[in-house]
């Protein structure tokens, strides 16, 4: 066996334009150093706006919360009451058992927290209820209408109603406080009417959920009726000594207590900048020589009329953080400079260092054992290296004469005697997360594992949801089978609808990694279909329920093809071949317009495929 040494495409690698180590270095030190410079002076350049901003953005994601937060609370009870009025139309709650009736209103009263009375009001003009009682119990009880002061109109004005609606506020004898309600008439399926349904939300109850009993610097929420009635605040949460009545249900502004919130309609008290910045939704007044930033934002849809559900707090919460960035701006300048001469310094020294494992390498490639090659460095990685160097020289010293060659073979091992494979026709789906390595290598441990797992959650329940299997997690990859473990006709379509499920729970996922902080999960998605072989792999006393194939191959193979398709500032790409969406039963189902095919080479193939993006 000979050697050789003539490789011409060697030599015009060396003759071609190279920069020394320690050149290289030093430009890449200095280029991160002008870059820095550079975004350094444009946060402080910015710095003005940057009070609009933090306005802005603070005030936008208050009111939104805020607004999502009611409609958590109230909704359940509308969907509830519609749900119960829906068993008791179908004839599946008896309404003529008032035992039956009154237990199934004490189960929603029991479930719904919001709820504090339920009741059902039949063509008897009898009310059965169940109350929510101060210590948690549930009291049940049934009275005529007539008892209840208004009951009787509301019963007669829900006999021409035909939807769910929530009604005027009215005061509540039995809680001693004004409450929410919302109503909906129980008819037959021959549309005849047979009784009415209501469930109350007290405003004590509704100002508990509002209120943050965390909040800082004197801040606030309300809920306004109007501009004027005050819906919801911590002072309602008891609203005892506030003279509340059937005639006056509700308090004023100015009749709550708060002083803050007196002033909500004040004029602006900053300047015309930052009113235009906060865009209506929000606004600064002055009370007591101190600012004020109010937040809020018109909800309609629970009562006839509309609500004001808001937020204030001081607005040195809002520029806090500005003050934290200008500081750190000054700060991360004083140690700009000092970091970039001491990356030079070191940068230098590696230079030196890596030289020195240069040499040693291009010694070994001219075979020339002779010489130690190992410096000791102070940089452990370096040093590491060099140690290896010196032993491969040390083991090449008595082999330098041969030429080693490695067979790398992919062997393929079937289970057991006795278990026998199958080949079906399956579509296989390989997921990847992009740069995931970098990402978790910036994170501790336990923060890693809980990312993967809280990712494969959420895929898993998109994959089992449409019957899919797990086959394995391959490190931040997941490979999923449809049609191979049990056959399917409309393993296609099964498929490829985990894949659009899976793309919108990354992407719904995404906003509340951004709304903490964190850089949202790029996902890779590719799909294939085709024959398989499908049975126990593995080593005697080791194997695996899996499929494998050609199929498998390919399918991983469209996932990394992803990287082509999948550009900066998107967050999933979902690549499908021409064979799955051949094998799909059912296309109108899948609710998507497919683009133009691409054709696209494949490693290992000699015919180039097509190519359709779903996502």
């Amino acid at each position: 066996m000979s050697t050789t040494t003539n490789d011409p495409s060697a030599a015009s690698e060396r003759q071609g334009w190279r920069v020394s180590l320690i050149g290289a270095l030093a430009l890449a030190f200095g280029s991160l150093a002008l870059i820095s410079g550079i975004a350094y002076f444009a946060v402080l350049a910015g710095a003005t706006g940057t009070t609009e901003r933090l306005l802005v953005d603070r005030a936008g994601r208050v009111i939104e919360a805020q607004v999502s937060m009611v409609r958590s609370h109230l909704d359940p009870v509308t969907e509830q009451l519609e749900l119960v009025a829906a068993l008791a139309a179908d004839g599946r709650i008896d309404i003529s058992s008032r035992v039956a009736v009154r237990e199934t209103l004490a189960v929603m009263v029991a479930k719904t927290s919001p709820v504090s009375i339920a009741a059902f009001a039949g063509l008897d003009l009898e009310v059965d209820r169940a109350i929510r009682l101060p210590d948690g119990a549930i009291m049940r009880d049934t009275i005529p209408i007539t008892k209840l002061p208004g009951t009787l109109r509301r019963f007669r004005e829900l006999e021409t109603q035909h939807k769910t609606f929530w009604g005027d506020l009215f005061w509540s004898s039995t809680l001693q406080q004004p409450v929410l309600n919302v109503r909906t008439p129980v008819r037959r399926s021959d549309n005849a009417f047979i009784g009415a349904l209501v469930a109350t939300v007290g405003v004590g109850d509704l100002s508990q959920l509002i209120d943050d009993p965390v909040q800082t610097g004197g801040g606030g929420y309300f809920i306004l009726v109007g501009h004027d009635q005050v819906l919801a605040h911590r002072r309602l949460i008891h609203p005892q000594g506030l003279g509340l009545s059937e005639a006056k249900p509700l308090p004023t502004i100015t009749e709550v207590g708060d002083p803050v919130l007196a002033h909500i309609w004040d004029k602006p008290a900053t300047s015309s900048s930052i009113e235009r910045a906060l865009g209506g939704f929000a606004n600064i007044v002055s009370v007591d020589g101190r600012r004020w930033v109010f937040v809020q934002r018109e909800l309609r849809g629970y009562g006839p009329d509309p609500w004001i559900v808001g937020q204030y707090f001081p607005l040195e919460e809002a520029t806090s953080e500005l003050d934290r960035l200008t500081n750190g701006a000054i700060v991360g300048g004083i140690t700009l400079l000092f970091a970039a001469l001491l990356a030079l310094l070191m940068g230098l020294r590696m230079a030196r260092s890596i030289r020195t494992i240069t040499t040693a390498a291009e010694a070994i490639e001219r075979l020339e054992f002779e010489q130690p090659m190992h410096r000791p460095s102070r940089l452990r990685e370096i040093d590491d290296a060099g140690r290896s160097l010196e032993k491969a020289r040390s083991a090449l010293k008595w082999f330098g004469v041969y030429v080693p060659h490695r067979l790398v073979q992919r062997l393929m091992e079937r289970g057991e005697a006795g278990v026998a494979s199958r080949r079906v026709k399956a579509t296989i789906m390989f997921t990847d997360i992009v740069e995931f390595t970098p990402h978790a290598e910036s994170l501790p441990e336990h923060e890693t594992a809980d990312l993967l797992n809280h990712h494969f959650a959420l895929l898993g329940a998109c994959i089992e949801h449409e019957h899919g299997v797990i086959d394995k997690y391959i490190g931040d990859s997941v490979m999923a089978v449809w049609g191979g473990v049990s056959a399917a006709e409309d393993h296609a379509d099964h498929a490829i609808r985990a894949a659009l499920a899976i793309a919108r729970v990354i992407k719904e996922d995404n906003v509340q990694r951004r709304a903490e902080g964190k850089p949202p999960i790029r996902v890779r998605i590719g799909l294939h279909s085709g024959p398989v072989v499908v049975g126990n792999i593995g080593a005697p006393g080791r194997v695996n329920f899996t499929v494998v194939g050609d199929t498998v191959n390919i399918a991983q193979r469209f996932e990394q093809l992803g990287k082509e398709f999948l550009v900066p500032g998107e967050e999933v790409v979902v690549l499908t071949s021409g064979e799955t969406l051949a094998a799909v039963k059912d296309r109108d189902s899948l609710g998507i317009d497919l683009p133009p095919p691409q054709r696209w080479g494949l490693r290992g193939h000699e015919q180039p495929v097509d190519v359709y993006r779903l996502v």
